[in-house]
């Protein structure tokens, strides 16, 4: 599969911004039709977060996700419960690994730069993490909590672009 490039989330991020309520409703109806185990998990995930904004982030994160996927292989092979549960354990495990001693910034660059989507990934974290620029206003993420979505959307974006790869049938 191509990579995401910044310019294919910002096409999808403006073509978000130009939609309704009804408008993402319906694209909300299609991603649970199309990856039912996927959208369950994440947002099943979302309702344990603290604040209400984190939902938000969340639910903008994997919007852009999943659109940004489409735009560029439509039709993706749906994720099951069993592989997204099976990936996300190995990715928790890689990532305690790495992070054992702590968080680690050049390891969290090298994480992201092997990743098979870099930049999409990259769109996440700083989602997670943003602070709006405003020193008084925080990520509307705990540190654990960052740490879970951060590993929930890798696990998202390395299985859909697995799918892409994968031969139909």
């Amino acid at each position: 599969m191509p990579q995401i490039t910044d310019e294919t989330i910002d096409l999808v991020n403006d073509r978000i911004q130009q939609m309704d309520e009804d408008g993402i409703g319906k694209v909300w109806d299609e991603f649970a039709r199309e990856q039912p185990a996927l959208v369950g998990y994440v947002l099943g995930e979302s309702r344990e977060l603290q604040m209400p904004d984190a939902r938000e982030d969340v639910a903008y994160v994997l919007t852009v996700i999943l659109l940004s996927f489409r735009e560029l292989s439509p039709g993706i092979a749906a994720i099951t419960e069993k592989e997204f549960e099976t990936a996300f354990n190995e990715e928790f495990d890689e990532m305690e690994e790495v992070f054992h001693d702590g968080f680690d910034e050049t390891n969290a660059m090298a994480v992201i730069d092997s990743f098979c989507q870099p930049e999409l990934l990259q769109f996440a974290a700083a989602t997670i993490y943003s602070d709006d620029g405003d020193e008084e206003e925080e990520s509307n993420f705990t540190e654990e909590e960052a740490g879970l979505f951060i590993i929930i959307f890798k696990t998202a974006i390395g299985l859909l672009d697995s799918k892409t790869k994968a031969p139909l049938g």
